[in-house]
């Protein structure tokens, strides 16, 4: 297998959607603007057909895929569970297998050994760049083994049942889909959310929202739990308005079972009190300006404060705003 299968997120392009998924290619673009992105690599979608090849599993895969009933959702929920099954049981090339160890090794430092795997998805031929909160993501992941299966169940998850039925609606056929998984550096942020360069209920581009809560930011993304919310002129970064919510659970690292994350209550004195400082809305609000500059296009970003450092997790456009 070709070690090229493999990439630095610093080294992906534009061009390169359908071989890294939309998420991973805005990462690197991010990076080449010079934004504070976790370090991380790609394994481009290549390495889930060669694999899938390697295992005799196209010719199985494509005939439960195409004897699915999307009218019996029992039925297509058992089907995907198989396909996802086999995915995730599947042995990884030794090559491709050597070179995810080797990159996690260089990834990784004494004093931060877990990274993410997240998903990065795309349709060929389509365009189409993302399907957000389809695909899974894990958190705190530690080993070169451990990494390796959360691959795995990475190219699994582009067979959930939601995703199958999400690309029957939009009438796109399932060996369109591709899936690269993303490996990062953890950032174990004490604030994280969502910021938006327009308002995406009144479609407002003159204001920016944030969204925050304590921990990793999929409390937020979720809408698992209430999170403070930030007004902001966009041309002055003046708030307009906060309102800061009772929060009452936050996600954080699983130190019992030492990694993956666990959602906990937030303890009772931080509860009420802001998520974010004035001077951190300010850096968010010009960070959120600049992307969007760079993007040409009004952005949604992910983004994380572990310590004083803000890192940029993700950018998209405003799906609001495409509707």
């Amino acid at each position: 297998m070709a070690a090229n299968n493999v990439l630095s997120l610093r080294d992906l392009q534009d061009h390169d959607v359908e071989r890294c998924g939309g998420k991973a290619a805005s990462l690197g673009k991010l990076l080449r603007m010079g934004a504070t992105v976790p370090p991380g690599f790609c394994i481009l979608a290549e390495a889930l057909d060669e694999t899938l090849a390697s295992n005799d599993l196209h010719a199985p895969i494509a005939e439960i895929a195409a004897n699915l009933n999307f009218e019996d959702f029992g039925a297509v929920e058992k089907s995907t569970g198989v396909i996802r099954e086999m995915i995730a049981n599947a042995a990884i090339p030794r090559s491709l297998s050597d070179e995810i160890g080797e990159r996690y090794r260089e990834l990784v430092t004494q004093d931060n050994c877990y990274v993410a795997v997240r998903s990065s998805v795309a349709v060929r031929d389509s365009g189409i760049s993302s399907f957000p909160g389809m695909m899974d993501t894990y958190h705190y992941v530690r080993g070169e083994e451990e990494v390796i299966a959360k691959v795995l169940q990475c190219w699994a998850s582009l067979w959930s049942s939601r995703a199958a039925y999400l690309r029957h609606h939009k009438g796109i056929s399932h060996d369109q889909g591709i899936i690269a998984p993303i490996i990062q550096l953890m950032v174990s942020p004490e604030t994280a959310g969502v910021l938006f360069t327009a308002n995406p209920v009144t479609k407002d581009k003159g204001e920016v929202i944030i969204e925050s809560n304590w921990g990793l930011g999929e409390s937020v993304v979720s809408g698992r739990s209430m999170n403070d919310y930030f007004v902001l002129d966009k041309a002055s970064l003046e708030i307009r308005k906060k309102k800061i919510a009772n929060k009452t659970l936050m996600f954080v690292m699983d130190g019992g079972r030492g990694g993956g994350r666990i959602e906990v209550p937030v303890p009772n004195e931080r509860s009420t009190l802001p998520t974010l400082s004035d001077v951190q809305l300010a850096e968010l609000g010009a960070v959120g300006k600049t992307i969007e500059d760079h993007y040409g296009f009004c952005v949604d970003i992910e983004w994380a404060y572990q310590g004083p450092q803000l890192f940029i997790l993700q950018a998209r456009k405003v799906r609001e705003l495409s509707n």
